[in-house]
This record gives structure tokens, C-alpha cells and sequence, in this order.
């Protein structure tokens, strides 16, 4: 489990290279929503998600032959952009494994990192053993995107980042895939601010985490797809569960077409570019309204997506009302 002197030394240790996102607020949400509302905007961070927190951070623990050797990932596109900027930064060979579900915007920034990419499987999940088995053949250091300790931690700093700018915040809603972001706000959120409520929020399709939070176990679902890609997952890993056990209060599911109309919502009348993922926690909030009235934030996770993706997820919506 994470101290909070991991946490305080993960903040200290990034100091410089990361972005310290700003809490955006709109007077429209706030008003469809009955609540004050601030967005936690990490589509701001540098590659365009809170991934570069943790990959950044695992990146500077490495010791000088593990980076001369390089690392490994597998990633559906956030983690893996992630790693091929920190990787660039630092001159540290790296190589991502992808589904050949990605998005292309997010292959394309792998590769303009110069990451080496390969495409396999239709999933993460399928692509994590090809990962794990050509990192053990070529000395590689494997990273994983959500179990990883460093990573972990380095996720927290958006909680410290959220305690420092809102007094008596009421709840955090976050979005969740496979929980690295809700175990790192959640662990420093709850230290920094005990009485605070911290939510998940997943897409109904892919509600591993919820269903494993509410069973007291960690469950398996059949693999999905949902515009939310970024929170695609089967199964929640041992660390991340452990975690939300710990530290989250509530875990809650909302549908594609919340989702989509949170994404809609966050465009139109707050400007701010994010992808399906990150508008979860917004969904989230509207759906559930258990805090109509109070202060709350919603971290938006990340922006990384094409002009002609976000095309083509609006048809889709019209299509599948």
C-alpha cells in the first residue's frame, strides 16, 4: 500500500516535469448539475492525459543500466504515449505493445515519441503477455500501466494537486479503467482530506472494478468495447483492488449514452477538448446527483483524440441512440 511519504516524494521527484493542471469551472454545468463543479483538467498535461504522471515518475527511478537496456509496456494508448515522451526525454529506448483496436491519434503519438510500436490482439489484456514475454527476451524493464508502484504514486500527485486548490471539497468523481488514477487520487485525497468522498466511475460495459468493489473480490468480465476505450479492462490487478478497497467510498457504472452526453456537455458549454474517457466522471456525477448542492471535482483524464475520431463517435451516437 502507498505511504504517504511515497506520495510526498513522487510529488517532490516530478517537481519540473509535469504541468500542474488548473481546476476549470463552468457556471452551465453547475447549474445542470445543482452543485459547484470543478474540472480537473489533465487532457492540459504534458502528452495529453494524467498517464505522464506516473510514467514520467517510474522513468526517473530507473537506474542508469535498466535505462541503457530500455522498457517495455502494453498500453490501449495514454500509458504507452506516455512512456514513449518520457522515454524520448530521457533517451531511453522504449517499446509499446498496442491492441489494433488503439486510436490512431494515439498510435501515431507513440511513434512521433519515437516509441517502437507493435500492434497485437484486439484488447490490453491481449496484448499485456506478448508484452511481458519480449521484455524478459531482450533484458527489457517491463512497466506496467496500473500495478507498477512508481507509476501508482505518481498518479496520486493530481489528488495533492486537487487537496491544495479546493477547501472542503465534498467529493471527487474519477474516471476508472484499470484504477492506477483512482488508487493514486484516491490514497492522497483521503490522507489530505478524510472526510472528501472519492467515486469511480466506469462505463456499464466495462464494470470490472465496480463489480469486484461491490463483491469484496476481484471479478473477470468478458472483454467489451465502449467509447470510452481508455477504460477498457477485464480484471482489476491485485495492487489497484487493494487500494480501492482501502481507499475508495463509492464505485459506480454509467451508460455509453451518459457518456456520450457528458462528452457533448464538456465540449460545447465548457471548450474543453477531452475524450469519451475522460467525460466519465462528469457522467457520473449528473447521473448519480448524490451531492446535488455540494462541492465537487471531476478529473478529467485525458484529450487524446482525433478531429476525425470524434466524427466518428457522434455518428455512432446517432446511429445507437
Amino acid at each position: 500500500m502507498l505511504q504517504w511519504e511515497d506520495v510526498l516524494a513522487a510529488k517532490n521527484r516530478l517537481e519540473g516535469y509535469i504541468h500542474h493542471t488548473p481546476l476549470e469551472h463552468s457556471r452551465q454545468i453547475d447549474q445542470i448539475a445543482q452543485a459547484e463543479v470543478q474540472l480537473k483538467c489533465e487532457q492540459w498535461q504534458k502528452t495529453g492525459s494524467f498517464k505522464a504522471r506516473g510514467a514520467i515518475h517510474r522513468l526517473l527511478t530507473l537506474t542508469e543500466e535498466e535505462k541503457q537496456r530500455g522498457v517495455v509496456t502494453y498500453s490501449s494508448g495514454n500509458h504507452a504515449q506516455a512512456l514513449c515522451y518520457g522515454a524520448q526525454q530521457f533517451q531511453i529506448p522504449a517499446w509499446v505493445f498496442m491492441p489494433t483496436t488503439a486510436r490512431k491519434a494515439k498510435v501515431e503519438a507513440c511513434k512521433g515519441y519515437n516509441g517502437h510500436v507493435v500492434q497485437v490482439g484486439q484488447t490490453g489484456a491481449q496484448a499485456r503477455p506478448e508484452a511481458l514475454a519480449f521484455g524478459k527476451a531482450n533484458g527489457l524493464t517491463y512497466i506496467d500501466p496500473v500495478e507498477d508502484d512508481g507509476i501508482m504514486v505518481g498518479q496520486s500527485t493530481v489528488g495533492i494537486e486537487i487537496c491544495a486548490s479546493v477547501q472542503q471539497l465534498d467529493a471527487v468523481y474519477v474516471p476508472v479503467g484499470g484504477g492506477g488514477l483512482l488508487s493514486g487520487v484516491a490514497t492522497a485525497v483521503k490522507i489530505l482530506s478524510p472526510q472528501t468522498k472519492v467515486i469511480g466511475v466506469e462505463p456499464e460495459r466495462l464494470n470490472f472494478m465496480g463489480l469486484s468493489f461491490h463483491q469484496g473480490c476481484r471479478m473477470q468480465i468478458e472483454p467489451q468495447t465502449s467509447i470510452a476505450d481508455g477504460l477498457a479492462g477485464v480484471m482489476p490487478g491485485e495492487k489497484a483492488f487493494a487500494h480501492m478497497m482501502r481507499w475508495v467510498d463509492e464505485m459506480i457504472t454509467v451508460s455509453e449514452e451518459e457518456i456520450m452526453e457528458a462528452w457533448i456537455l464538456l465540449m460545447e458549454r465548457a471548450k474543453l477538448y477531452v475524450e469519451p474517457s475522460a467525460a466519465a466522471s462528469l457522467a457520473g456525477l449528473l447521473s448519480h446527483r448524490g451531492f446535488v448542492g455540494k462541492k465537487n471535482v471531476c478529473v478529467l483524464s485525458g484529450g487524446n483524440i482525433g478531429v476525425g475520431e470524434v466524427a466518428e463517435i457522434l455518428q455512432m451516437g446517432k446511429q445507437n441512440p
